[in-house]
């Protein structure tokens, strides 16, 4: 299928992340005819990341008089496309499967650009997970989509190289960028036509992440929780409880330097941070966020130097945190 009326494509993009914007932008400035935006509702209270993107693609609608169609509900979507003349939907992290008649609406069907090396991370967190269980490469997925989770054939691929200090805000931009530039030049070839079926081997899913799942638990090795950290900013954020606090850890790396103190041990601060031991080695927070019983937050880090003067106010040497 080649596209070369490209620019008269008329265009419905779904997405409801910081990821999918990336991707609706880049087919704005690259002057593709999108006729409508769709993604989830606002949120009526907190979660700021999420009104801060509502934000944006209000501001997006505004600047190109492009609508948008505030849902997630399969019945409202399938009424609003049904009126429409579409030539191909794009989605990007929108985070609900389509309905087989809405998949049937497009002249030339739809697409889904995925922040994973299919069939590796199929489902809601791929960027996330990858991180979470220590992958040292990822990748983006642009496919065309069935009635499956994340299982139709695969259009093109390209791998991305995670780096040690990488968390899901870097390496989000880093996909985002990779799949907006693969996205567009992909329009303009006849590549739709050579997909091939995803790998039975090796399928692994994505599962939603959880507050629950990110209290820390300072009997896992070093490594494993520092991948969580990185996996868990910006949200839920890992984070463990302290007296009267809740502190959210930010960042943090892992020491070669080993104690046989029990997990969960302060032994040392400084001005580069708070080290303490874990099930295997010893992790070392280097910045952090302390929320306080009436709720006001703090962040200190070791960049401004204030990470040694406020955990010597807060921790004593070898105090054990559960």
């Amino acid at each position: 299928m080649y596209f070369d009326m490209q620019k008269n494509l008329r265009i419905v993009f779904i997405g409801s992340s910081i990821f999918s914007l990336y991707h609706l932008i880049k087919l704005i400035k690259k002057k593709y005819c999108v006729i409508l935006i769709i993604t989830k509702p606002k949120p009526k209270f907190s979660k700021r990341n999420k009104k801060n993107l509502s934000n944006l693609i209000t501001k997006i609608s505004v600047k190109y008089n492009i609508p948008v169609l505030w849902s997630e509900s399969l019945d409202d979507i399938q009424i609003m496309l049904s009126k429409l003349v579409i030539d191909l939907i794009i989605i990007a992290s929108y985070g609900r499967k389509l309905s087989e008649s809405i998949l049937n609406i497009p002249r030339f069907g739809c697409l889904n650009i995925h922040g994973s090396l299919l069939p590796r991370w199929r489902g809601a967190a791929p960027i996330q997970r990858a991180i979470y269980y220590g992958d040292c490469i990822t990748g983006v997925t642009i496919m065309k989509i069935n009635s499956y989770l994340d299982a139709g054939k695969i259009i093109y691929q390209k791998i991305c190289v995670i780096k040690k200090y990488d968390n899901n805000i870097t390496l989000c931009k880093k996909l985002a960028k990779i799949g907006s530039t693969v996205l567009i030049k992909l329009l303009k070839t006849n590549l739709f036509d050579n997909s091939v079926s995803q790998n039975n081997i090796g399928i692994t899913y994505a599962k939603k992440l959880t507050k629950q799942e990110a209290k820390i638990n300072w009997s896992l090795s070093n490594t494993k929780l520092v991948n969580m950290i990185n996996a868990f900013n910006p949200w839920p954020m890992a984070f463990f409880c302290y007296q009267d606090s809740i502190i959210k850890i930010i960042s943090a790396i892992a020491s070669n330097y080993y104690t046989k103190k029990n997990p969960g041990t302060v032994i040392h601060y400084n001005k580069w941070g708070i080290y303490i031991t874990t099930g295997y080695g010893i992790i070392i927070l280097t910045s952090i966020k302390i929320i306080s019983k009436n709720k006001n937050a703090i962040t200190v880090n070791s960049i401004n130097n204030n990470i040694l003067l406020i955990a010597s106010k807060l921790f004593t040497i070898n105090t054990i945190l559960v």
